[in-house]
């Protein structure tokens, strides 16, 4: 029921204030100062508690944060529309299919394009770039580009000072 009032009347209200205001207080989300959270972003999961969000992030309409285990995002990150995290999967061989939960780590300042997807275990370092449509199995380099599904690395990108 929680998820259903976080999904389907509390994630379309139009004043951020309020829409905020449910996360932190109910749901337990760290979100930090200036971080945009748009109308229709879903949050699913049992361990919500654990999602933390940095400031200055921006988080679109359409995302799709799946915490069946931590997810950490940092300072000035930014997502395209329809970005999704998984944290969980289920094992194929198992004949109950088991339930494999880990969590998602996002360092500072990282892009991460349109209709991405972002499995579980994955940690993306500072300032990396994530392509459009691409699909994260594995660890992304600080400072590179990856795309594809899967993700492979493209190329290096310059390192900066973030101010």
């Amino acid at each position: 029921m929680r998820t259903w009032i976080l999904n389907v009347i509390v994630g379309h209200i139009p004043w951020a204030g309020l829409r905020y205001l449910y996360y932190k207080m109910i749901c337990q989300i760290t979100i930090g100062e200036q971080t945009e959270i748009w109308t229709g972003v879903r949050f699913v999961g049992g361990a919500m508690d654990k999602i933390s969000i940095g400031k200055f992030s921006v988080i679109p309409h359409g995302a799709l944060l799946v915490a069946g285990d931590a997810i950490r995002i940092g300072d000035n990150v930014v997502f395209g529309h329809d970005v999704q995290l998984y944290t969980s999967d289920h094992d194929p061989d198992d004949p109950t299919f088991a339930r494999r939960d880990a969590p998602i780590e996002i360092h500072d300042n990282v892009w991460v394009g349109s209709r991405a997807i972002i499995l579980k275990g994955v940690t993306i370092g500072e300032g990396a770039v994530v392509a459009a449509g691409s699909v994260v199995t594995r660890d992304v380099e600080s400072f590179s580009i990856v795309g594809g599904n899967p993700a492979r690395k493209i190329r290096d990108r310059g390192t900066r000072t973030f101010v």
